[in-house]
């Protein structure tokens, strides 16, 4: 697995080894201690449901979704140690529906009224982590893993653009700031974030990091730095998610096609990229006027 995903796999396959289920003679036993050969749909399904519980949750479909694929890359290997009678016994669970939280947005203006009180409050680390996670859809994890570096801002090799990274698939985005017109007049396409980037503290070679120079980690302490700062200072329940998910949503209000808006996210795939953009009423408001109108009415 990738470097980012290994831990969470770890986590959940350690947890279906601990399960104890119950045998056919009635004594439960210890996952971790069955032969993989024993393991059939029935099997599969008991341990699902011994984390998905009546109603389905996240970790039973992890649990599912990281078995299968547990069973689909090593059987080639070890084809001595895996059933033959059935190709994947993980894809024969019947998954329990359950309701999906949808993750909150926030539009511009709370970005950036959020982003201007950070500095003014000494915070300014907070508030360009919430213009990357915004303008140019970074995930807080690479804000806080240093996958935007201060060299890759109006750099030697690149003057004119941003350039940052995706930790989660190893994409690298150059984002351009700005285009000469025809007549020879430049037009700054990031004008406001780059008024933040100006604010911000220099505390080490990440554009993002603790005044000590360190960066703030892959894990969840910059998340909930700006959590913390967002409650006391008037921006309840205001996160890096939703300052990300509003970027997205952003996409697809001003009628970027998907492929316009995967450029810009670098999502791999067209079903990672769609589930970020919210219905708001503008999405509603200019795809009605498109249907019945014809025309975008931007």
């Amino acid at each position: 697995m990738s470097e980012f995903s290994r831990p969470d796999y770890k986590r959940i396959l350690d947890r279906v080894c601990k399960l104890e289920i119950e045998k056919a003679d009635g004594r439960k036993s210890r996952v971790g201690d069955a032969k993989i050969a024993n393991i059939a749909v029935s099997t599969a399904e008991k341990i699902y449901h011994g984390f998905a519980g009546e109603k389905g949750n996240r970790t039973g479909e992890k649990v599912i979704m990281y078995c299968a694929t547990m069973w689909r890359r090593m059987k080639p290997h070890h084809p001595e140690l895996f059933r033959s009678d059935t190709p994947n016994p993980w894809e024969g669970v019947t998954r329990k529906k359950r309701d999906k939280k949808i993750k909150g947005h926030v539009d511009r203006a709370t970005v950036y009224s959020f982003a201007e009180k950070a500095i003014s409050e000494g915070r300014g680390e907070l508030a360009v982590a919430a213009v990357l996670a915004f303008e140019w859809l970074m995930r807080p994890s690479a804000i806080g893993a240093g996958y935007a570096a201060w060299n890759g801002y109006r750099g030697e090799s690149a003057p004119d653009k941003i350039i940052i990274g995706h930790r989660k698939n190893k994409q690298r985005a150059e984002h351009p700031l700005e285009y000469v017109e025809d007549d020879g007049t430049v037009v700054k396409l990031y004008e406001d974030a780059e008024k933040i980037l100006a604010a911000a503290p220099h505390y080490g070679l990440s554009i993002v990091c603790q005044r000590s120079g360190k960066l703030f980690g892959d894990g969840t302490r910059l998340s909930q730095e700006i959590r913390a700062f967002a409650d006391v200072n008037g921006f309840t329940g205001f996160t890096l998610d939703q300052a990300r998910h509003g970027g997205m949503t952003e996409l697809e209000e001003m009628g970027l096609t998907e492929g316009q808006g995967r450029v810009l996210s670098k999502h791999k795939t067209s079903s990672a990229y769609r589930g970020y953009a919210k219905e708001t009423e503008k999405r509603v408001l200019e795809a009605t006027k498109q249907r019945r109108l014809g025309k975008n009415g931007s």
